[in-house]
Formats: C-alpha cells, sequence, structure tokens
C-alpha cells in the first residue's frame, strides 16, 4: 500500500510539474508584483518602488517549484518608467534565473486617467543537473546549462480606481526543462502566456475600501488560468483578503502597511487538485518598499490609488 502511494504521489507531481514547466510563473499577490509580468506597470505606483518576493510551492513534495523576486522600476518627469527585475526559480533538478529590464512610455488620456505601453528585455540562465536524477530504466542523463534571450511587452491603462492590463512576459522560447543536448535555437515561442489583470477599489466608507480584482492567463496547449481576488483595506493600515484559482487552489491573505509607503504581506494557498493530498500548501512572502519625491511629470498621482 504504501508503495502505491509513493508511486501515485510520483505521478501527481510528475504531471504537475510538466504543466508547470510551460507556464511563466505567477504569484498570489501579482497585484504588487506587477512589473514582473507587465512592463507597462513600470513607474505606475511611486517614483521608487522596490519589492522582494519568496514563495515556496506545495511545501512537503520534494522538487517542488520555489521562486524568489526582486523587483525594482522608477519613473522621470516625462513618462518614462524603468524597470528592473530577477527572478530565480528552481524546479526539482532544474534551477533557472531570469535577469530583465523594463521600459514603459505613459501616455495622459484624460485628467484622472493614463495609457502606458511598455517593452522587456533581458537575458536568462539556467541550469538543469540531470545526472542527479535517477529514471524508471536508471538511465544517466548529461546535465545541460546555457542563457537565453528574453523579450515581452505589454500595456497598462489605470483611473484613480480602477486598472486594467494586457501583457506577454515571454516572446521567446525556453530551453529550460528539456531533457536532451539537442541543439537549442532560438525563435518566438509557440507556447506563449498571455496575461489580462483587472482591478478596481470601491469607497465602503472613510476607512473600509473593497478592492476586487482578477488575474487572466492563456498558456498555449493549457487549460485557462483564472484568479478572482476579494480584498479589504482598512484605515489603509491593514489589508486581508481570499482569493480563487479556477480548478486549481484557494487563497488567504493579509499585508500590514505602514506610512502607505511600506508594505509586508503573506499569502497561503491550498490546493484543491489532487496534488492538495501530498503537500501541506504555498506560502509566499512579500515586502513592498514605495518612495516619493514628487516628481509628478505626467504621471496620475492621487491618494484612491492603491493597487
Amino acid at each position: 500500500m504504501e508503495n502505491i502511494k509513493r508511486i501515485a504521489v510520483i505521478l501527481v507531481v510528475f504531471i504537475s510539474l510538466q504543466t508547470y514547466a510551460q507556464q511563466s510563473p505567477h504569484y498570489t499577490q501579482y497585484m504588487y508584483n506587477m512589473n514582473v509580468i507587465n512592463p507597462a506597470y513600470a513607474g505606475a505606483r511611486a517614483d521608487l518602488s522596490i519589492g522582494l518576493l519568496a514563495r515556496k510551492q506545495w511545501v512537503g513534495v520534494e522538487g517542488a517549484p520555489e521562486t524568489q523576486t526582486f523587483s525594482a522600476n522608477a519613473r522621470t518627469v516625462n513618462g518614462i518608467g524603468l524597470g528592473l527585475s530577477v527572478v530565480h526559480d528552481k524546479l526539482g533538478l532544474a534551477e533557472a534565473t531570469n535577469f530583465n529590464a523594463d521600459i514603459s512610455y505613459t501616455l495622459v488620456t484624460s485628467t484622472y486617467s493614463r495609457l502606458a505601453l511598455g517593452f522587456k528585455g533581458g537575458l536568462s540562465s539556467y541550469s538543469n543537473n540531470l545526472s542527479q536524477g535517477v529514471t524508471p530504466d536508471n538511465d544517466v542523463n548529461a546535465d545541460l546549462s546555457g542563457t537565453y534571450p528574453n523579450l515581452g511587452l505589454g500595456a497598462f491603462y489605470y483611473e484613480k480606481q480602477f486598472y486594467v492590463g494586457l501583457s506577454i512576459p515571454q516572446l521567446f522560447k525556453t530551453p529550460v526543462y528539456r531533457l536532451d543536448n539537442n541543439e537549442y535555437s532560438s525563435g518566438i515561442s509557440k507556447k506563449l502566456n498571455y496575461f489580462a489583470t483587472f482591478g478596481y477599489v470601491f469607497d465602503v466608507n472613510e476607512k473600509l475600501k473593497f478592492k476586487p480584482s482578477t488575474l487572466i492567463k492563456v498558456s498555449t496547449g493549457l487549460p485557462l488560468s483564472v484568479d478572482i481576488n476579494a480584498n479589504i483595506l482598512y484605515d489603509k493600515r491593514l489589508e486581508f483578503g481570499v482569493s480563487y484559482r479556477y480548478n486549481d487552489s484557494v487563497h488567504g491573505m493579509v499585508a500590514l502597511l505602514f506610512n502607505e509607503s511600506i508594505r509586508i504581506g503573506y499569502a497561503y494557498d491550498h490546493t484543491l487538485t489532487n496534488l492538495g493530498s501530498f503537500n501541506s500548501g504555498t506560502h509566499e512572502i512579500m515586502l513592498l518598499f514605495d518612495i516619493g519625491f514628487k516628481k509628478r511629470g505626467r504621471w496620475l498621482n492621487d491618494s484612491s490609488c492603491y493597487f
């Protein structure tokens, strides 16, 4: 019985990791980490915004995904946004580090609305330590490593209490997670990841704000991924909420805000698929700094912007 259970775990994890490998990772607290997936978001939050995020997925499952993210973005008075992100992913015997720079340009569409267009470019290094693994047939695979380019694009429209974003963060093919040493040629990927984000801020009363948001991810050849979030912001100091990822997981999150410029957040994911029987959930922590230098320029600055 124990062997049957072990085999079941291996099969479920293998299928899940194969699915994960075809997708760009996203986060439960994505609404405060958006320039990683959408370069047009660079500069939208503050004159300088710096974020750190760590995510440990499917705790208790050996080789499950782990992600660490550093991001920073800033804006100039002439509507140019600049961003930088470093994302390190570890999945089983494979590791990848993505270095990307973002640039955006913001257009004034009305007194209280803006439209930003952005591009992302960078390099990714990967290392597949396959020689450390054992296959059912006791085959030995050679280690693989290398570096490949990346290019992405996005658009971000926002008002005082509403935003919508569209992006493709990775246009080029990736050799990460491949199992053979066949020659790799760069080019536009046939399995693109498309992201759409929506959010709104409702003023319930002077101290209470209701913040629903949605992230939709379309990955070629994979099921549609939809996150539906409902957050409450109290007195600009405490935020908490729940979210649901369609046919995948449910999440709870909480964050403390200090002087409206420092955010410490934590999220917990509970898996609803078969894999949920073999892990104790996913943990995600985040630290965000927003710094203002009064460089307003063409940017939209309003105290109602809480996204």
